[in-house]
């Protein structure tokens, strides 16, 4: 063991917390957790031999080795898991998958509730049901909660006194009014119970109940509700009838497996509530170097549940892991209640991990055919534009203006074929004015690879511009102003002959004045198209976002001494623009705090002196 490395380890402290290694230039290699740091840190430099080779690997690389210590080793696991995701260290298994499925939100902390979609649990005493895999899904719950249940479906803030007059969902039945105070809220509780049931899945009770409230209004005589509630009943059921029941005890369950290859696995998550599948989860883990299947498992379950709000009682797994007693912990003190982590052997518990183990399999083929494609049309762009570098990065320019006004570059990475759309950038043309494509593309380029110089970050093996000629000699002044022309290779691709015709568009390269041909279904030329087509896109759209902004600004924010303060209260006031530009003087300065000179301003502002 080298001495440097004896020093860190002799002064790191005997408590739990996490590990943070980094190479020569203070790039975070790995993050790891642990009960006893310094015994943790020695053991990877006592028994190297032991170690995985993906381990020993980064090892080599390791330069310094920092620490923050915790309370307990479960402060240590959430602390680890938080850092692991802020610092996507090369080394660790990666989450990579990014989305926040949505939940329904019943207002339960409000006098009247009512049911919206959100993409994160809030502690705010409102009761949550999901996370729903697929937006469809939702709608087609909140369609099917609002035709059984007379929910109501507006935003207002009620506290049970009329606010206004019954709108049509009462008139079709679908709502009970407490906009109106046509409802008590004792009443309207037993129609959010009966919401809180079905979102649940405890069906069987509803049905049950609703059952019981049709039979006493029949006996009363009361046939029309009798029939209301008939049809609520026909609804649950065919409800009942779709759902298929997985777990006889009706437990909660996360039953999760996953297939590995080399440095990528696909883990499956199925989700089961109340005994039912309610729905499934795909995602994608990452690393450098081939994962081992213990720390594969447990960085899944720490960067999973750290974002998940509603546990369940037991998590299914295909095998032990290491932390499994802590991260059960974890859980549970998250839940507020026993969570259970377990490794079936036998029986239908077996079964749902085998279920889940073929899921992820198949989405592993998925994955691993569409990078067979994409790695086949890289070896074709490299072979077609006799490119000096394999194409495995590429960054996508394009520029988006309107005579000149609100000019913006975007630049788009693809890696390996894939759009990575946490990379991508957008700029503010700054020191271009008027109609210069060419000057605002070299600023952008400009900008783009003297930072990643400065910043001593790896370069794209290519870079593709969307134009013509003029657009390519640009980018490569840039290249030649920055001593990159032999670091990575430079092409774009232009409209054509027909400009909405795909197969017309024109690949140019520096140096050359014909185009490069391509067959007309090349998959390189698809994959150029498509990056293309990407920049564009989010050129465009960063360009609307600024207009959009500038068409929302007020001309009375124009004026020095209105804020937004003034600015409210003078369209209070005078209820619009237009009436505050037809004001007279005196009328603004009976206004506390307009002045004289305020009110002069104003005026001027519309192209008035004074009155």
């Amino acid at each position: 063991m080298e001495k440097k490395f004896k020093d860190i380890i002799e002064s790191i402290p005997k408590l739990p917390g996490i590990y943070i290694m980094k190479d020569h230039r203070a790039e975070i290699l790995y993050i790891g957790k642990a009960k006893v740091l310094r015994n943790r840190v020695r053991s990877y430099f006592q028994n190297s031999r032991n170690l995985h080779p993906r381990t020993r690997i980064f090892l080599d690389k390791v330069d310094d080795i920092k620490f923050l210590t915790t309370k307990t080793e479960a402060e240590a696991l959430i602390l680890e898991s938080n850092f692991i995701k802020k610092h996507q260290p090369k080394y660790n298994v990666l989450l990579k998958d990014d989305k926040h499925y949505p939940y329904l939100r019943l207002t339960t902390q409000e006098k009247f509730p009512r049911l919206e979609v959100v993409r994160r649990v809030k502690k705010d005493k409102a009761t949550y049901f999901g996370p729903y895999t697929m937006v469809k899904e939702v709608r087609e719950t909140i369609r099917l909660i609002y035709k059984i249940f007379p929910l109501r479906q507006s935003k207002d803030k009620l506290d049970g006194s009329p606010m206004r007059r019954p709108c049509l969902n009462h008139q079709m039945g679908r709502c009970l009014a407490p906009c109106a105070g046509l409802v008590s809220s004792q009443d309207y509780s037993e129609i959010v119970q009966d919401v809180s049931l079905f979102l649940k899945g405890k069906n069987t009770t509803l049905l049950k109940d609703l059952k019981t409230k049709m039979e006493a209004a029949s006996v009363e005589t009361r046939y029309e509700e009798a029939a209301v509630l008939r049809d609520k009943i026909s609804a649950v059921q065919t409800v009942i009838d779709k759902q298929k029941i997985i777990s006889t005890s009706l437990e909660d369950q996360d039953v999760i497996a996953y297939c590995s290859e080399k440095d990528q696995a696909m883990a499956q998550v199925l989700i089961i509530r109340s005994g039912k599948m309610l729905g499934e989860k795909i995602f994608k883990l990452k690393s450098r170097k081939e994962m081992e299947e213990d720390e594969t498992l447990s960085s899944f379950l720490k960067q999973y549940y750290a974002d998940e709000s509603i546990l369940p009682a037991a998590v299914l797994l295909p095998h032990p892991i290491e932390d499994a007693d802590l991260i059960a912990s974890w859980l549970s003190d998250k839940k507020g209640t026993c969570v259970s982590i377990e490794v079936p052997v036998i029986g239908k518990k077996r079964d749902l991990i085998k279920m889940a183990e073929e899921n992820a399999s198949f989405a592993m083929r998925m994955e691993s055919d569409k990078g067979e494609v994409g790695t086949r049309s890289l070896e074709e762009l490299q072979t077609a534009l006799n490119l000096k570098h394999f194409p495995e990065i590429i960054e996508g320019f394009d520029l988006s203006n309107i005579s000149g006004s609100h000019a913006v570059g975007s630049m788009v990475v693809f890696e390996n074929a894939l759009a990575e759309k946490s990379k991508y950038r957008r700029y503010k043309i700054s020191t271009v004015k008027g109609i210069d494509d060419y000057a605002m593309l070299r600023e952008v380029m400009t900008r783009r690879y003297s930072r990643l110089l400065k910043e001593n970050v790896p370069l794209p093996n290519l870079i593709l511009i969307d134009g013509g000629k003029g657009h390519l000699n640009a980018g490569h002044d840039v290249l030649q102003a920055l001593n990159l022309v032999d670091r990575l290779d430079l092409v774009c691709i232009a409209k054509g002959k027909f400009r909405n015709n795909l197969v017309t568009d024109e690949v140019y390269l520096p140096q050359h004045k014909k185009p490069v041909l391509f067959h007309e279904n090349s998959p390189s030329r698809f994959l150029m198209q498509r990056i293309r087509d990407e920049a564009h896109r989010f050129a465009i759209s960063y360009h609307r976002k600024l207009r959009g902004k500038k068409t929302l600004e007020s001309p009375l924010e124009l004026i020095p001494g209105i804020g937004k303060k003034r600015r409210l209260m003078l369209l209070k006031k005078f209820g619009s623009l237009e009436n505050i530009q037809k004001a007279s003087l005196e009328e603004l300065l009976i206004l506390p705090g307009i002045t004289q000179l305020l009110a002069e301003r104003i005026l001027s502002a519309q192209g008035r002196g004074k009155d």
